[in-house]
């Protein structure tokens, strides 16, 4: 029986809840990655660290944003849009953010397996692919 990587994700999320000892954190990861060789799962281990990362996170009562803007972002601006995420969320964001001129205006947001596309180069591509279909 295959056991999904987010499963083992979620496993080991739930083992190192509240865990504070260092070397026993060390031994469940061991244990784990142990247990994928054995499975003959060892390839899982590159795709490991962002699931296990988004349900530590999740555990955690937070969520990573990464956030795609047209223009650097000044710290008040940063702190507002963490604040904002965080509320609309309704959980403790923290963010990443790309600056990307080629979007022209608007911004993306991207966090667990969404995605929010406001930018105007999305709109205008869609804009294009509706004009060019009608």
């Amino acid at each position: 029986m295959r056991i999904s990587l987010k499963k083992y994700a979620q496993a080991l999320t739930d083992s190192l809840h509240g865990e504070k000892d260092s070397a026993v954190i060390n031994e469940r990861i061991q244990n784990l990655l142990k247990l994928l060789v054995k499975r003959k799962q060892s390839k899982l281990i590159k795709q490991f660290a962002p699931v296990f990362f988004s349900e530590w996170m999740k555990k955690n009562g937070k969520v990573f944003c990464k956030v795609t803007v047209p223009y650097e972002l000044n710290d008040a601006e940063t702190e507002d849009l963490e604040k904002l995420l965080s509320s609309a969320l309704n959980r403790k964001a923290s963010i990443e953010v790309k600056v990307d001129a080629d979007i022209i205006g608007g911004m993306k947001i991207e966090f667990e397996d969404y995605i929010i596309d406001g930018t105007v180069l999305t709109g205008l591509k869609t804009l294009k692919s509706q004009i060019v279909n009608a």
